[in-house]
This record gives structure tokens, sequence and C-alpha cells, in this order.
């Protein structure tokens, strides 16, 4: 499995640990669709920030954690759906800021993202 050639060069880095277990994401749409499972670098969004971190998805390794950035950043989705991650999905590395279990997934190109997710709690 490779990573899209228009990544930066050594992204994800060699040492980073393949992507295993649950994950959260906040989505808009249920069943969670392509559109929910864009990156920062596919989207053109924040083109200032890290170029590599800009090419993973944002997931969290808690329900809460989820939860907690979504009231943060509404717009992003009133829907938390949970995923399984494997080896044979890409690479994932916890980036923790103002949510303890953030995690970048960097998914291997061609993976279908949105099928590896279920919604499992709506946010009023």
């Amino acid at each position: 499995m490779s990573f899209p050639l228009d990544w930066p060069a050594e992204c994800p880095s060699a040492v980073t640990p393949d992507a295993e277990g649950e994950v959260f994401r906040i989505v808009k749409e249920n069943p969670p669709g392509a559109s929910d499972m864009l990156s920062h670098h596919e989207t053109g969004k924040l083109p200032k920030a890290d170029p590599c971190l800009r090419c993973g998805l944002s997931v969290f390794r808690t329900l809460d954690d989820a939860l907690n950035q979504q009231k943060l950043l509404p717009r992003l989705g009133k829907r938390i759906a949970k995923g399984h991650l494997t080896d044979a999905d890409g690479k994932a590395a916890p980036t923790p800021g103002q949510q303890p279990t953030h995690t970048i997934w960097w998914p291997f190109e061609g993976i279908d993202r949105a099928a590896k997710f279920v919604v499992v709690q709506e946010v009023a």
C-alpha cells in the first residue's frame, strides 16, 4: 500500500505507527460520506499549516474527546462516527492538543475511508 503521490516526501514519516484500533470522527452525513473524510490538503483548507498534518484526518481515540471537540467546533458536524482501523488502512499518530486523544490518520491511497465508519451518536 502507498500514500498519494502529491503528499510531501516522507509523509508520514517512516517511524509513524500503523493505524490500529477504534477511532471516532466528527461527520455531517449519516451514513458518513466521502465528503466527511476529506483532509485539509484535499479541501485546500489551512494552507499555512504543517503540510504533512494537512494530509491526514483528525480522529479521536475516545468518544468523549470527539464530543468535546464537536462542542468547540460545531461546524464540523452534528454526528460522531466510529471506525476500526488496521495496519491495512494506513498510519496514525497521536497529536494531542485541546483533546488528549486527538490522532492524525494518514489513510493509504485507495482506501474507502467512509466505509470504515458508522454513526454512533447525534449531537443536539
